[in-house]
């Protein structure tokens, strides 16, 4: 099943003078000309990004997204508008974090830590809202477990942390080392 906001192996459909149309459940997605590594050919399959231009059309790319949706990264504003801010996530079309997403208001330059979700119209946003996608009442870790952790605020206590992308945890400050912010 097609995934708007993450990767996906597609098929090429057809090679046009725009690009390559790519086969998906949903139609035909065009991979702009700009993407088309040399060589495809039609019936080859593609890892692509799929997520919705400007005009709410999917498209394919096969730049880099520095996150897929369901995923927190630490992000760049590029520019703090009328409706949001953008941050640069890796593709051309930057990321909204709409106004009611922000914890503080962002502005140009600086990084925030951000969850990346589809909005009601299916279109890949970024919110820095990062406690209310934490789950805590399903916990499946063991002691001793090795973890994946994301320090995203430092409190009286020490550093709330993300674990492996789905908890919420607390190092206290005598298990923290190095620079603290």
């Amino acid at each position: 099943m097609l995934e708007i906001g993450r990767y996906n192996e597609l098929e090429v459909k057809k090679l046009s003078p725009q690009g390559a149309y790519l086969q998906s459940e949903l139609g035909e997605i065009l991979l702009p000309r700009r993407y088309v590594p040399a060589g495809l050919q039609q019936g080859d399959r593609l890892r692509v990004f799929i997520y919705l231009d400007s005009e709410d059309r999917l498209i394919a790319t096969t730049q880099r997204a520095r996150a897929q949706v369901g995923e927190f990264a630490l992000l760049s504003v590029k520019e703090a508008g009328a409706i949001g801010a953008f941050l640069d996530w890796g593709l051309d079309k930057d990321i909204l974090v709409p106004f009611a997403e922000q914890n503080v208001p962002m502005k140009r330059g600086e990084k925030h830590l951000v969850r990346l979700y589809l909005d009601k119209s299916e279109r890949v946003s970024a919110s820095a809202r990062i406690d209310r996608f934490l789950d805590n009442e399903r916990i499946g870790l063991e002691q001793g477990q090795e973890v994946d952790l994301i320090i995203y605020q430092f409190t009286d206590l020490g550093a709330k942390v993300i674990i492996n992308g789905i908890h919420s945890g607390l190092l206290f400050k005598n298990e923290l080392y190095g620079r603290q912010e």
